[in-house]
């Protein structure tokens, strides 16, 4: 990325992807991972300084899509659906990893950075250790934020 001061405040939604094809290659990405209601798309918003620019839900689950919000006209930052969410469907949850799979198998390239978020009141999953497994097997550069520390 460039060594310009980005402006985080200059952040807009561009797409929700469900398919792999609708995916923007213009600018690299920094990806935010982890379970649902972890606090990704918070984190994107106090990051923005915009409260309502990554949806946010009291009920876990509801991002299904990689939402892509441009910053700066820089870099993308990558909303990634959750995981981890047992009141879905087992289509519903095969769909979704395979659209995450996918992503991260097609567009290692444009992937700079991945956010991996894990709950401090929950701790690591087994979920978030299978996510650190894959992101090392792939060779994807990450950082570890602990969130709901409040709690």
């Amino acid at each position: 990325m460039s060594g310009k001061k980005i402006n985080f405040n200059n952040t807009k939604i561009i797409i929700s992807a469900g398919f792999l094809k609708q995916v923007p290659k213009d600018l690299p990405h920094v990806v935010f991972s982890g379970r649902s209601n972890v606090g990704k798309s918070t984190l994107i918003n106090k990051l923005t300084g915009q409260n309502k620019l990554a949806r946010i839900s009291s009920s876990p689950g509801k991002t299904v899509t990689l939402n892509f919000f441009e910053t700066d006209k820089t870099f993308y930052l990558v909303d990634l659906p959750g995981y981890g969410y047992a009141k879905r469907s087992e289509s519903e949850k095969r769909k979704w990893s395979e659209l995450v799979e996918g992503y991260f198998k097609n567009f290692k390239d444009n992937i700079k950075l991945i956010v991996q978020l894990i709950d401090l009141k929950v701790g690591a999953t087994d979920d978030d250790l299978a996510m650190l497994d894959y992101m090392d097997n792939f060779e994807l550069d990450y950082v570890l934020i602990a969130t709901k520390s409040d709690k």
